[in-house]
């Protein structure tokens, strides 16, 4: 069982650490609007994934990886909300004003309207729900039932995402001034548009 264990944190650190949309949103929204926003915005992809792995243990993404009209729907969807958020902040930075580099931009983006970000973004991306279903088959716990297996494993996983925003979001509160300056602001803001764009137009063509 241990080596099956080690074997699953493996996967799911390989799986958190490599950026995504969700990555590709904190880092914007940390930039707008410091460390509060980025806390936020991972409270919303932690919500996330604490419902998508409830999903998973209850067999509800298998429903939804079989029906495919039902899983393209919410890719079309996950894919036009991307490339919504990063039009939106292409947008947000043809409308500011210049200021001197050295300038610290006040925050513009609730913590509420952050949360729903994380949340939405996390929910409308149909891969995290096909990694949950795909993971868990793949280790089996002996003398453990399937479902206490299942449940054992989101739980872990969930912690794990859970320590890599804290951590994450405990490294931007460190160096939030200098995030918030305009110039690196306008630089964070806009590649991380450029990678939610990017992503959303992948997640709409992918097969």
């Amino acid at each position: 069982m241990s080596a099956q264990l080690v074997a699953f944190v493996g996967a799911c650190l390989a799986v958190i650490i490599v950026p995504g949309p969700d990555l590709a949103l904190l880092l914007r929204n940390a930039a707008v609007a410091g460390r509060p926003g980025a806390a936020a915005t991972a409270g919303g992809i932690m919500t996330g994934n604490t419902i998508l792995a409830t999903a998973a243990v209850a067999g509800l993404t298998a429903l939804l990886e079989a029906s495919g009209p039902l899983y393209n729907a919410i890719r079309l969807a996950g894919a036009a909300y991307l490339i919504y958020l990063g039009v939106r902040a292409l947008i947000s930075l043809t409308r500011r004003s210049e200021k001197p580099e050295t300038a610290v931009a006040a925050p513009s983006l609730a913590s509420a309207q952050a949360f729903r970000q994380g949340l939405l973004s996390n929910l409308l991306n149909p891969k995290v729900a096909a990694f949950y279903l795909a993971l868990f088959p793949q280790f089996a716990l002996p003398g453990m039932p399937t479902l206490a297996q299942h449940t054992l494993l989101a739980g872990l996983f969930c912690l794990l995402s859970l320590a890599w925003y804290v951590l994450l979001i405990a490294v931007l509160g460190r160096v939030q001034t200098w995030l918030q300056r305009r110039k690196i602001q306008r630089t964070i803001t806009g590649a991380s548009a450029a990678a939610l764009i990017t992503l959303g137009a992948g997640l709409a063509v992918q097969n």
